[in-house]
């Protein structure tokens, strides 16, 4: 595949930066405080801190790995949207694993923003196309999780918040399809002008035309099959570190524990998400009965499984692999 226009060389602009920092740090610190509260409401903390020191150590350590699967069957996916063999695969992993790194240590999810960038910079893409593949990326997981919630549902106690997230599951869904509607018809009745002045003007038209673009039943079924291969990797993390605590669940509960906990992520937070996933785990492991102090320790020991790695390496991988692009003329 061949491009009109090489990656521009300017690194991101600052204010949607300092936008989303703002944001993050506004909205997102206070929310994590008000879900830790409840996570933790009338929980016993010696009780929590018992439980996780008595986890099994070498599942702790198989879940790791379970996780690391996640990341890599999010880069083979990744790579099959962008649609270009540059990087190579663990090139497009080295990004997925930087850019959750960022989001670690970072508000307003700026990891997201970061990896387009990078593919612009390794791949010469424009950077308007790059951000849009992250835009797709993302958008498999969310189908994907939308299905895994809708096929374990049936067999969990109906509840009212359960409702709420497969609602909110659903609209997430419905918005995907209107702006790839949207996209295509705007691309259609509006033909893109050559001489199109101002960079942002440039990267709205390059997202736009490449959501705009047919992905073809086969990467579809690629990007849903590789999406439905990094979440049951996660289900079986989460199998790991709930059998690590002794705490049985069985593979339908696996599925709707990993379909709650990361659709509902997306609910402003912290970086990492420290609260709400403590508040979802507590939730989820509600309906099957589990004990407020051991479903905190399973909270607690699933994030740091996936948290304390991509922490370290990602970070590594930004200051010393990833390629920014700057001073490019």
């Amino acid at each position: 595949m061949t491009f009109e226009r090489a990656a521009e060389a300017d690194p991101p602009s600052p204010r949607p930066v300092r936008r989303a920092v703002v944001f993050g740090l506004a909205v997102g610190i206070p929310a994590s405080l008000v879900f830790l509260w409840l996570a933790f409401r009338n929980a016993n903390v010696d009780a929590v801190w018992t439980a996780a020191r008595g986890a099994d150590v070498l599942l702790v350590a198989l879940a790791i790995l379970a996780v690391g699967a996640v990341y890599v069957f999010q880069a083979a996916r990744w790579q099959r949207i962008a649609r270009t063999d540059r990087p190579s695969t663990l090139g497009y992993l080295e990004l997925v694993v930087g850019a959750v790194a960022c989001n670690n240590v970072l508000p307003g999810r700026l990891g997201e923003l970061f990896r387009a960038r990078w593919l612009a910079v390794a791949a010469t893409v424009p950077s308007g196309r790059a951000l849009a593949t992250v835009g797709l990326d993302r958008g498999s997981d969310v189908v994907a999780l939308f299905v895994f919630l809708l096929v374990s549902l049936p067999f969990v106690a109906s509840e009212e918040w359960i409702r709420e997230i497969a609602i909110g599951g659903a609209l997430l869904v419905l918005l995907l399809i209107v702006l790839f509607a949207g996209a295509r018809g705007y691309a259609r009745i509006r033909h893109r002008d050559r001489r199109e002045r101002g960079r942002l003007r440039r990267i709205i038209r390059d997202v736009v035309d490449t959501l705009a673009e047919p992905l073809g039943r086969r990467l579809v079924a690629e990007a849903l099959a590789l999406s439905a291969l990094a979440w049951g990797a996660f289900a079986v993390a989460v199998w790991l570190v709930a059998r690590s605590l002794g705490i049985e669940l069985g593979l339908v509960d696996c599925v709707f524990v990993t379909a709650v906990l990361n659709l509902g992520v997306a609910i402003p937070s912290s970086p990492g998400f420290v609260g709400t996933y403590q508040w979802l785990a507590v939730a989820a492991l509600g309906v099957f009965d589990v004990v407020r102090e051991d479903a905190l320790a399973f909270s607690f020991l699933l994030q740091a499984s996936w948290y304390v790695p991509t922490t370290i390496v990602g970070g590594l991988l930004v200051l010393f692999r990833v390629d920014w692009g700057f001073g490019r003329g």
